[in-house]
């Protein structure tokens, strides 16, 4: 679980489902609470006026006045009970008719509360006080059933948990509504990061959020740092290719004069190694006239630069006259650096250039998939020796630039973007099909 926006997510309900719990556990405390101080309450005033209502005569028998009750009292089964126990004493109210109370006998000043079941097997609150009066000791207990509180308080926890349940819900789908909102310039990075990749941009340019605008500072920052050096590489390696040329023409000047006549084997020697050395500089040097001035990780546009590159090859090769047809299929931007493709097409068109007589064909399908196919009514490859062609540095014809290293050069670039180069048999023009797919 990689994702900051799915941890987060847990994270929050997590919380929230604590948080909730604690304040439903909390709230249904205090509400029993408050419900049973309210009938303790009760309780203790109804005491009050049964201690008040009781008196004892001269033989020191306790009687109690029935006007100074409560007329619940006086209700078989009411739900609302009292009970006297004094020494020799045992008063109960006419609610309970002819149950008992299974109450503690307390000293003076002693209170106690509890439950317990009543006469029809109520839920009771009981409140048991010990009084002193007139000489003697008293135990009064009233009681209360509960039985309509715990129904208000289970009627409240139901709506309350109901109530809990739905905010919980609300808030969730509002936190997960500000996660997305929040992370959407994440999503907007992530599509410029492909974009760039692609190479349809050069810079990341979105409202970057305060935490991660150093982050892409510096990712521009080496954008910019590799762009350049990049341009620079290039550049060198076309000059160095310039500054060569010269001195290497002087040398194979030198090498064809009277001064190595009678050394026939060093003669040879040297001409191979200096036209293999004025082979790769040709290579460089065209590769630099392909790409022109284009961007650095840019996309190739097959429609555009194709025609330009055709026109380039058909101009160095005017002499031989040749028709180079062209066909697009697919998407006309090709997500591979301009620099790259160009080298590449450049080499393989360059090849079928130099081996074909009058036509080539080349044609692009780039739908779900990548394929570039070039064929020539050159002389054709057999397929014995199709395969020692993509060799770094063979060649079948040492005595002609022909295929060679172009073609090692353009396997390894093919290789570095997960494609594959397949060479076979034109049956169409008759010469070499070479056949280049990517993923």
């Amino acid at each position: 679980m990689n994702s900051i926006q799915v941890r987060l997510s847990i994270g929050l309900f997590i919380s929230l489902v604590l948080a909730f719990s604690y304040l439903w556990l909390s709230t249904n405390d205090s509400i029993r609470a408050l419900s049973e101080g309210y009938v303790v309450q009760h309780l203790k005033h109804d005491a009050e006026s049964i201690l008040n209502a009781m008196n004892l005569d001269e033989t020191n028998r306790l009687s109690l006045n029935l006007k100074q009750v409560e007329p619940v009292y006086l209700r078989p089964f009411s739900g609302q009970y009292y009970q006297i126990v004094a020494k020799n004493t045992f008063i109960r109210s006419r609610s309970l008719w002819d149950q008992e109370l299974l109450i503690p006998y307390l000293t003076a000043g002693e209170q106690k509360i509890f439950s317990l079941m009543g006469p029809e097997k109520q839920p009771l609150l009981v409140i048991a006080s010990g009084f002193y009066k007139q000489g003697l000791t008293y135990t009064i207990a009233v009681a209360e059933d509960v039985s309509p509180s715990l129904e208000s308080e289970q009627a409240f926890r139901n709506h309350y948990s109901y109530s809990v349940g739905v905010l919980l819900v609300l808030l969730l789908a509002c936190q997960i509504l500000i996660l997305r909102f929040s992370f959407r310039p994440f999503e907007q990075i992530q599509k410029q990061i492909k974009k760039l990749r692609q190479g349809e941009l050069r810079q990341m340019e979105v409202q970057i959020p305060d935490e991660v605008l150093d982050l892409v500072d510096e990712i521009n920052h080496l954008l910019r740092v590799i762009e350049s050096r990049l341009k620079r590489s290039r550049n060198a390696l076309g000059d160095l290719a310039h500054a060569l040329k010269i001195p290497l023409t002087v040398i194979q000047q030198l090498i064809q004069g009277d001064a190595l006549k009678d050394q026939l084997e060093l003669r040879t020697s040297l001409l191979k190694q200096t036209t293999n050395m004025h082979g790769i500089m040709q290579r460089v040097l065209k590769q630099a006239r392909f790409s022109g001035e284009g961007v650095v990780n840019s996309t190739f546009n097959a429609r555009k630069e194709v025609p330009e590159l055709i026109a380039v090859l058909q101009n160095m090769y005017r002499h031989k006259n040749i028709s180079i047809r062209f066909s697009l299929t697919g998407q006309e931007m090709i997500a591979i650096d301009r620099e790259d493709m160009m080298e590449l097409l450049g080499n393989l068109l360059e090849n079928a250039c130099k081996w074909a007589n009058a036509d080539i064909i080349i044609s692009i399908n780039n739908n779900q998939a990548l394929q570039i196919v070039i064929e020539d009514d050159g002389p054709g490859v057999s397929k014995q020796n199709r395969l020692k062609l993509i060799k770094r540095g063979m060649r079948l014809d040492e005595m002609n630039e022909g295929h060679g290293l172009g073609l090692s050069i353009v396997q390894y670039m093919i290789e570095q973007y997960g494609g594959q180069l397949k060479l076979d048999h034109s049956s169409q023009l008759g010469g070499l099909l070479v056949e280049v797919n990517f993923k």
